[in-house]
Formats: structure tokens, C-alpha cells, sequence
């Protein structure tokens, strides 16, 4: 159980870096995201198909992540 965790740990960490060394910040991937096409998932899907969509196009974005942009859209 406890090898599970470190590896688990250790692909997070892994994932966190590459994603700020690509992006730099949360803006930065806003930036760079196709937001029509987003939108167009999350309108025909819902926001589950949506985040799992960004997450497949992006995929160093965390699961977090991915759910804070579907989010912001849906505010905007």
C-alpha cells in the first residue's frame, strides 16, 4: 500500500512540474486552451465530459485544474 502512495506522490509531483515549466500559470494554460471546443463538450455533455476531454488534450493538467477551467466557464 505504501509503494502505491510514493508512486502516486511521485506522478503528481511529475505532472505539477511539467505543467507550470509548460505553462507557467493557470493563465498561461487558459491561454493555449480551445475554448470553443470546451464549451461545446460541456454544453452537448456536461462538465464531466468536458473536464475529461481538456484532461485528455492537456495532459499534464491535474484533474484540479482541469475542474477550476470548466468551472470559469461556466461562470463566464
Amino acid at each position: 500500500m505504501i509503494a502505491i502512495g510514493v508512486a502516486g506522490d511521485r506522478a503528481a509531483k511529475k505532472r505539477k512540474k511539467a505543467f507550470w515549466d509548460r505553462y507557467g500559470s493557470f493563465e498561461g494554460f487558459r491561454g493555449q486552451v480551445d475554448t470553443e471546443r470546451i464549451q461545446e463538450v460541456r454544453r452537448t455533455s456536461g462538465d464531466v465530459a468536458a473536464i475529461k476531454v481538456l484532461r485528455k488534450e492537456y495532459p499534464y493538467v491535474s484533474l484540479v485544474m482541469a475542474k477550476r477551467y470548466v468551472d470559469e466557464l461556466a461562470a463566464a
